[in-house]
């Protein structure tokens, strides 16, 4: 695995130049090696936990290098899907699964990053908003819980900008420095209050960093509860 993990980046690498330099005909070449070794590394069954944690870990890596394309975006987030499934089934009953990663909904620690790795098929169960926020400010994930509250499909989240969803004013008092201490490797646990529906609900926002296996902060992970607002019950 981490051979033709270190093969694609040497040849993103050289893709990366031939693109800087206008070389169209490096360009063409290297477009047409380096699709079969990102095929490989996709359809490449991990020997060991080692390995499965590599595969993750490249298209995570992946997904921050090409944030601003959302082709690419939405193509690692269903290889992402696809690693989850393969590696994570419910009742596959060896013991490598086990020793990857939780399989349940009850086992999933709420905020826990562990070494870079997201199943979405775990987010997705929990009943709490949840997103994870790439450092250039925009959704590399979100459950659909959160994408029901912004009246959005999941999907058509991926990729976009934070500040289209919370407005500008909000973003720049509020959501960015929050975010930029979060990037800076803190813990950010802080509330807020807004109105839905004509009633005032409390909105508990937790924030923690998303790490890479190597430590390198590749995002955020949000967490948002939604509660009534106890000020108003103590007064009726």
């Amino acid at each position: 695995m981490k051979a033709l993990i270190d093969l694609f980046w040497f040849k993103y690498s050289q893709l990366q130049y031939a693109v800087k330099s206008g070389d169209y005909l490096l360009i063409n070449i290297l477009d047409r090696e380096i699709e079969p070794v990102l095929q490989a590394i996709y359809h490449e069954e991990a020997r060991d936990s080692v390995d499965a944690r590599l595969q993750f870990q490249f298209v995570l890596d992946l997904l921050q290098k090409e944030a601003g394309d959302v082709s690419s975006v939405l193509r690692q987030r269903d290889v992402l899907q696809t690693l989850a499934d393969r590696y994570l089934q419910a009742g596959s009953g060896d013991g490598f699964e086990k020793s990857f990663a939780p399989r349940t909904c009850g086992s999933f620690q709420k905020g826990r990053v562990d070494e870079g790795f997201l199943n979405e098929a775990i987010l997705d169960c929990m009943p709490d908003r949840i997103a994870v926020i790439t450092p250039d400010y925009r959704y590399l994930y979100t459950n659909s819980v959160n994408a029901a509250r912004l009246e959005a499909r999941p999907m058509d989240l991926v990729g976009r900008h934070i500040v289209e969803f919370v407005g500008i004013q909000r973003f720049e008092q509020r959501v960015k420095p929050n975010l930029d201490r979060c990037f800076a490797g803190e813990l950010v646990d802080y509330t807020f209050a807004k109105e839905l529906e004509s009633r005032t609900i409390i909105v508990r926002c937790r924030m923690t960093p998303c790490m890479s296996s190597t430590g390198k902060i590749i995002g955020a992970i949000l967490i948002l509860q939604e509660i009534a607002d106890r000020r108003h019950s103590i007064a009726a």
